[in-house]
């Protein structure tokens, strides 16, 4: 009895080390990154940006972000996988079919977030699809998929952009 006990234990810690790896996996910690750059005549340090910086960042401005676990319509831009969410004001009762959803891109650099820019607008030349609204900051691009059209503004892009502007500082 003791031993089915301790088998069942080892099976379960097993089990939720394995779902644990999956999610962290999926919507990764990026690390910091310090990159230097020439600032007239003195270097300058800038920290690079991690997706909890830019969650945090969403939710100053009242949205919530909700992981979607998708696989299709992945852009893999510069060897990069993005992670996926939904996004909303927690304060809304929305219909889940009506949420807007967004794919938040974390590069190791801003030089390689312009090279995932860059194989982003190759891939597209092969499709006639929606284009999302882009916003860069840093190591930080954003896609958000709004439903509105591109002319017109989108329920949250006033909320998207003061957040990508706080990535910026």
């Amino acid at each position: 009895m003791k031993l089915n006990f301790i088998l069942l234990t080892c099976v379960m810690l097993i089990t939720l080390t394995g779902c644990l790896n999956e999610s962290i996996e999926n919507h990764p910690k990026q690390k910091v990154v310090v990159e230097e750059y020439k600032e007239g005549n003195e270097n300058a340090s800038v920290a690079e940006k991690t997706l909890e910086d830019f969650k945090k960042a969403l939710q100053e401005e009242g949205l919530e972000l909700l992981p979607v676990q998708e696989e299709r319509n992945n852009w893999l831009l510069n060897n990069n996988k993005p992670n996926k969410f939904t996004v909303g004001s927690p304060t809304e009762n929305t219909d889940p079919t009506k949420l807007e959803r967004v794919s938040i891109y974390v590069f190791e650099s801003e030089h390689a977030r312009k090279k995932g820019l860059e194989d982003f607008n190759k891939q597209i030349e092969r499709y006639d699809m929606m284009i999302p609204r882009i916003y860069e900051a840093r190591n930080v691009m954003v896609f958000y998929w709004a439903l509105a059209d591109m002319d017109k503004p989108a329920k949250y892009e006033q909320q998207f952009q003061n957040a990508i502007n706080q990535l910026k500082i």
